[in-house]
């Protein structure tokens, strides 16, 4: 039995229990570590890290499987395929492969090939000849690099119209390729001369921005201004980007590989190559940025004066010692083929000239 004040305690517990406690219809959430509200409208944090495919390989690994390669010049680079040399045969790939090459350079110029105004499309029939020598080389299990190579109305004079018409060109070739192998390397831009350093930086990053939304982990091949020589490679920004792989080119020097005006073979010649390649791997190693040079060589003569001829031996030690400083400092090069002044491989005859045993050994 409850007394008065029993009864007076037990109505005292049962009104705090039923507020302390609150109704059924009332209830209050804490947000702890393990209990985190997530707040209205916004969806939960989510990591959209790409996961790389099954052949996917680091700039490292691909710099060290490259090889020596070679150049497919003078053709989809020309005004049209066929102007400046023999237009491309799937049969050059079998004597580059029998060769012994391990890479081909593609350079092509797209700037006749893409619409004046936006949305600045690729040319169909163009972009369906690229792709088929580009399966070419895949198929005969070659790495393989496609840049935009002479591109002379980006370079003279840029502006905000003529960079947008660029990234747009770069937004297709990177969707069009995205699902190719990664064999498949892509060069941002050849030789920018006419644009500054500070001009080049910022093209390097906005296009990388753009192909790395189709193609999150394939290699990027990036380098400096002017004729991109090793000392602009070293003044660059490096993109922060764990896929690329910086390049430089080397015809050094010029009198000599291009000109034809002197020789080459000296003790001291033979130093300052070195000297470039021995520059270029402290670097290297420094920042942690794979290297390669996918232009060097030698011209058979000066094209723009046919009567200046270079001495062949030593264009073949010139060679040679390229080569083989590539080699020692893990800096593999294509070498410039055109089928003009700087050939190597014959078109028309299927063969190569004497320079093979100095690319290959």
């Amino acid at each position: 039995m409850f007394t008065k004040t029993s009864k007076l305690t037990f109505i005292i517990l049962y009104v705090l229990l039923m507020f302390g406690c609150g109704s059924s219809n009332s209830t209050m959430e804490v947000a702890t570590p393990d209990n985190q509200i997530t707040p209205p409208n916004l969806p939960p944090p989510t990591t959209n890290t790409p996961t790389p495919d099954a052949n996917y390989q680091t700039p490292t690994e691909i710099v060290a499987a490259l090889g020596t390669g070679i150049n497919m010049g003078n053709t989809l680079d020309a005004p049209s395929e066929g102007e400046w040399a023999l237009a491309a045969q799937e049969y050059y790939y079998d004597a580059y492969k029998t060769a012994g090459f391990g890479h081909v350079r593609i350079p092509i110029t797209w700037d006749k090939r893409v619409a004046n105004q936006s949305p600045y499309e690729v040319n169909d029939d163009f972009f369906n000849r690229v792709e088929e020598i580009v399966d070419w080389a895949i198929e005969r299990d070659f790495y393989v690099m496609i840049n935009a190579h002479h591109e002379s109305w980006l370079k003279n004079d840029i502006n905000a119209e003529k960079r947008a018409r660029f990234v747009a060109i770069w937004t297709q070739v990177a969707d069009r390729f995205k699902n190719k192998s990664s064999k498949l390397l892509f060069e941002i831009l050849n030789e920018p001369n006419g644009m500054t350093l500070e001009q080049v930086d910022s093209l390097n990053l906005e296009v990388l921005a753009v192909i790395r939304q189709s193609n999150p982990t394939r290699s990027v091949i990036y380098s400096g201004n002017g004729y991109t020589p090793a000392e602009a490679m070293k003044q660059a920004d490096i993109p922060n980007d764990p896929n690329i792989i910086a390049n430089f080119h080397s015809y050094d020097p010029w009198p000599f590989a291009g000109q034809c005006t002197r020789s080459w073979g000296s003790e001291a010649d033979r130093l300052a190559l070195r000297e470039i390649y021995q520059d270029v791997s402290n670097w290297s190693e420094n920042f942690g940025i794979p290297v390669i040079v996918n232009e060097f060589g030698a011209a058979m003569y000066d094209f723009t004066q046919p009567q200046n001829i270079c001495n062949e031996n030593d264009r073949l030690e010139y060679l040679k010692a390229h080569v083989a400083l590539q080699k020692e400092f893990g800096i593999p090069g294509t070498v410039w083929c055109d089928g003009g002044s700087f050939q190597i491989y014959d078109r028309s005859s299927n063969t190569f000239s004497n320079a093979l045993s100095s690319l290959i050994f």
